[in-house]
């Protein structure tokens, strides 16, 4: 085998298992995300919208991804965030049109917290 038939397979194999890690990782969030959606322990809150932050994740001194948070307050003036996963973001695509102090609804799984140590929204009214 020559040298550059030995990189390219190299090559090959390196990509294939960098897609099946992306890939398997993907489809354990869609996952975590439904087993929030089913989950009997959801709680709801009414109150109101207050802001969307990001959260900017940084490794070898760059950005590495942002991700988006999203704060409500209920009517007891407890404040709640939540992280705005794509699986969040697909399911609840009117989160990116709130208005700051817009009266809403929220309700959230508390089966497990993601990795940012917040459980996962599941529904907004």
């Amino acid at each position: 085998m020559s040298l550059s038939s030995k990189k390219l397979v190299e090559f090959s194999i390196l990509a294939i298992l960098g897609f099946t890690l992306y890939f398997g990782v993907t489809a354990y969030h869609n996952w975590k995300y439904k087993q929030a959606l089913k989950s009997d322990n959801q709680i709801s809150e009414c109150g109101e919208f207050i802001e969307k932050t990001e959260i900017v994740r940084e490794r070898f001194g760059r950005s590495d991804s942002i991700e988006p948070v999203y704060t409500f307050k209920n009517t007891q003036g407890n404040l709640f965030s939540f992280s705005g996963s794509k699986q969040v973001i697909k399911h609840l695509p009117r989160l990116n049109i709130l208005q700051t102090k817009q009266a809403i609804c929220f309700q959230y799984a508390t089966i497990s917290k993601d990795k940012n140590g917040f459980f996962t929204l599941t529904n907004i009214h």
